[in-house]
C-alpha cells in the first residue's frame, strides 16, 4: 500500500518531494507520517529566518535551515515569482548579520539618550513540471512548476501526500499568480554527516534567486503550521517599511575596507568599524540593513510581506 502524508506549510510549501523515494519529511516544512485515528499529530514551525536584498530586478533570498529531527526526513519547499537559480551560501552570513544588527551602546551612561532604533509597529502538458534537479552542497534540489492547483492537488495525492485546506488556499494563490516552487531536501548518504550542523543551525543556507518584481517574503505559506512561530528577516532596502506585529531596528553600512563595514545604529549607539568578509562580498556597496523580528501565531502569517518594489 502506497504510503501517504500530511502536508503542512513551512517556508513555502512541503511537498516531501519529488526527489528519490518518497519519505516523510518535516521541520521547517512538516509532513508527519499518517498514524492511526482521526487526525496526524501537528508539526510545528518554530522559527523562521531569511536574508533579503536585491540587485536590479533579482531578489536573493538566503535561507538558514535549522531542524530537529532525522536528516533525512528534512525537507523545504519555497514559491519564488519566477523561475529560480539555487546554490548554497558560503561563508557565515547569519553570523554576520547578527553581529551587525546587535547595537553596540556606549560605555558611559546617558539616561536622557534612549536607543531609538525598534520600533512597534491543464492540458497537453503536465500539470507540475520538474525544471531542474542537481546536486548543491548537501541538499538534493528541484524547481518546480505547476499549471493549476487541481494538477498539484493531484500530483501531490499521486505522490503520497495530502494537504489541509490552510495550505490548499495557500498553494492557490501562488499557483493562480503562476510563481515557482524550489524544493530540497538531505542528499542521500549526507544525513549523517549534516546531523549536528542541522540542529545547530550551522548548514550551509540555501541561496535562491529569482527574477521579481518587488523583494517580499512569502509569509502567507507558512500559516499552514499551527501555532507561535519566531521570525527574523533581514532586509537591504534604503526605506524599510513597517509590518503591524513586527519590531524593526535599522543600522547603516559603510564599506572601509575590503572585509570591513563601518556600522552606525543610529542614536544611542556607538558607530563601529569590525570585519565582515561574507557581508562585504555579498554588499560590496554596503547599505541600510533592518532586521525585522516577530512572534507570530498562524492567523497573523496569512499576508505577504513587501519591502520595496523593484
Amino acid at each position: 500500500m502506497k504510503k501517504r502524508f500530511q502536508v503542512l506549510a513551512g517556508v513555502g510549501l512541503a511537498l516531501g518531494l519529488l526527489l528519490g523515494t518518497i519519505q516523510p519529511t518535516h521541520g521547517c516544512i512538516a509532513i508527519p507520517r499518517d498514524r492511526p485515528g482521526p487526525t496526524p499529530n501537528d508539526i510545528k514551525l518554530p522559527e523562521q529566518r531569511a536574508f533579503l536584498y536585491s540587485e536590479g530586478k533579482t531578489q536573493h533570498m538566503i535561507l538558514s535551515v535549522k531542524y530537529e529531527g532525522p536528516p533525512g526526513e528534512f525537507a523545504w519547499v519555497i514559491p519564488t515569482e519566477t523561475q529560480a537559480k539555487v546554490d548554497v551560501q558560503g561563508g557565515a552570513p547569519f553570523h554576520e548579520l547578527w553581529k551587525a544588527t546587535t547595537p553596540r551602546r556606549p560605555a558611559r551612561k546617558a539616561p536622557t539618550i534612549r536607543g531609538a532604533g525598534a520600533t512597534a509597529p491543464g492540458a497537453a502538458a503536465p500539470p507540475v513540471k520538474v525544471l531542474e534537479r542537481k546536486a548543491a552542497g548537501p541538499y538534493d534540489v528541484a524547481v518546480l512548476q505547476a499549471s493549476t492547483s487541481g494538477g498539484l492537488y493531484d500530483w501531490l495525492k499521486k505522490n503520497g501526500f495530502s494537504t489541509n485546506n490552510t495550505v490548499r488556499q495557500a498553494l492557490s494563490s501562488y499557483v493562480d499568480k503562476n510563481w515557482y516552487f524550489v524544493a530540497a531536501r538531505i542528499r542521500p548518504g549526507k544525513e549523517g554527516q549534516v546531523g549536528k550542523s542541522l540542529v545547530d543551525g550551522t548548514i550551509a543556507p540555501l541561496k535562491i534567486s529569482y527574477q521579481a518584481k518587488e523583494l517580499s517574503y512569502p509569509l502567507r505559506v507558512t500559516a499552514g503550521n499551527p501555532g507561535t512561530s519566531k521570525i527574523e528577516l533581514f532586509v537591504v532596502n534604503a526605506k524599510p517599511p513597517q509590518h503591524a506585529g513586527f519590531q524593526v531596528q535599522s543600522f547603516t553600512l559603510t564599506p572601509k575596507s575590503p572585509t570591513a563595514f563601518e556600522i552606525d545604529g543610529g542614536p544611542g549607539t556607538d558607530i563601529y568599524q569590525d570585519a565582515f568578509p561574507t557581508l562585504r562580498k555579498i554588499l560590496p556597496k554596503g547599505g541600510t540593513l533592518s532586521k525585522y523580528s516577530a512572534v507570530l501565531p498562524a492567523e497573523q502569517r496569512k499576508r505577504e510581506l513587501s519591502f520595496a518594489k523593484l
